[in-house]
């Protein structure tokens, strides 16, 4: 077999084959020189993201003291959505369909007040009412349906408790005779 050596052995590195390594070498130099500018560049950057990372690291936010007075007016705005919130989630449909009399009570409803609030002439014994309460005008044409419709009112499930806060015989007696009709006040609080 014959073999083909281009570059005999024991030659040194002299001559035109150190001038083509010179070349090289010098040709390289400035991608070298690039090479290290670059990657000292990334370092540099790497750095300042990292510096810049620990700064917007999430830190615990403390709010401001507000005066007396903005503390109090943010305390009444929170109320009055409560209170709206409130008065927007309220069952009606099922306080109406409970509080609905019998057939055997003779009961006829007045007025319904849903917000709580207390009537102008009980104002002065009851301040305020808590939420959940229902207070119920109604009339009855005895002193026992009017009884009856409090203890039916009491057997539901929907009511807490309910009590009669004031009651008064109205009008003059019925031509048959009989007892005159009774108008009367009922509270009762809901569960929600």
């Amino acid at each position: 077999m014959t073999r083909l050596d281009f570059v005999p052995r024991g030659v040194p590195l002299a001559g035109w084959r150190l001038a083509m390594l010179a070349i090289g070498v010098l040709m390289l130099l400035p991608a070298a020189i690039n090479w290290t500018a670059q990657w000292q560049t990334v370092a540099r950057l790497q750095a300042r993201l990292d510096a810049q990372s620990a700064a917007l690291q999430p830190q615990r936010l403390t709010r401001p003291a507000l005066a007396p007075a903005q503390q109090q007016q943010i305390e009444l705005q929170v109320k009055a959505v409560a209170e709206a919130v409130r008065q927007l989630n309220l069952p009606v449909t099922r306080l109406l369909k409970t509080i609905e009399a019998r057939e055997d009570m003779r009961i006829a409803l007045l007025g319904l007040d849903l917000n709580g609030e207390p009537a102008p002439d009980v104002e002065a014994a009851a301040p305020s009412t808590p939420a959940g309460t229902l207070k119920i005008s109604a009339e009855a044409e005895t002193a026992q349906d009017m009884i009856n419709y409090l203890a039916f009112l009491n057997q539901q499930r929907m009511f807490r408790s309910v009590y009669l806060l004031k009651h008064e015989m109205t009008g003059a007696p019925p031509v048959g005779g009989g007892e005159r009709p009774y108008q009367f006040q009922l509270e009762a609080q809901w569960r929600q």
